[in-house]
């Protein structure tokens, strides 16, 4: 008995582990062939396992998909933790933006396939959750306004807010498509144009 008990941390820790590379196979072909062109076995094939290993964690690509949204949606929580803290906050303007602009590029450079799940959602439950997203990086910028200007109304914090959002939609798309050396100057035109507009607000 007490070596079952022993053995089940083992085994959990091997099944997380196991999760953990399906997801990463599937961010890779989902990325490369989209949702619809892709199959469970093509997954399994990426993950280096057998089609019958990966249905004894996901019951089909769905589930795969749900659960890879759910990933995102726990990392992007730890960059808005950090990016987004009191402390960050209160960092030199032009700083702070250059932190919230790296750590979110960053994030849609690791992961291609964000963009994939969220401009076409294969459920309504991903939907659902990619839905939540862009409405949970504004309260963050909106928390984030407050603390560097509480003078500004809530009207004007929830418009930049806005505003700041919706450039972290689209831009990332085209810097995801350009080659190296064009990144470089499209994340420094996205800080120059973040800066030129809410320094008047928030600097």
């Amino acid at each position: 008995m007490d070596q079952q008990k022993e053995a089940q941390p083992v085994r959990r820790a091997r099944g997380l582990q196991r999760i953990a590379s399906i997801l990463d196979a599937a961010e890779t072909v989902f990325a490369r062939m989209g949702y619809g062109e892709a199959t469970t076995h093509q997954i399994a094939a990426q993950a280096g396992i057998s089609p019958g290993s990966l249905y004894q964690f996901f019951s089909n690509k769905e589930e795969i998909a749900r659960a890879l949204v759910t990933r995102y949606t726990e990392e992007l929580q730890c960059v808005y933790s950090t990016v987004f803290s009191i402390e960050a906050a209160t960092l030199p303007f032009s700083h702070w933006l250059d932190q919230i602009v790296d750590a979110l590029i960053a994030f849609h450079l690791a992961h291609e396939a964000f963009h994939t799940l969220f401009d076409a959602p294969p459920s309504l439950e991903v939907a659902g959750l990619t839905h939540l997203l862009p409405k949970d990086l504004q309260t963050h910028f909106e928390l984030g306004f407050q603390v560097r200007a509480p003078h500004l109304p809530a009207e004007q914090r929830r418009l930049s807010a806005t505003m700041a959002v919706e450039l972290f939609k689209s831009v990332p798309r085209r810097v995801l498509q350009a080659e190296e050396a064009e990144r470089k100057l499209l994340v420094s035109e996205l800080k120059t144009l973040l800066l030129r507009y809410l320094e008047p607000y928030l600097g």
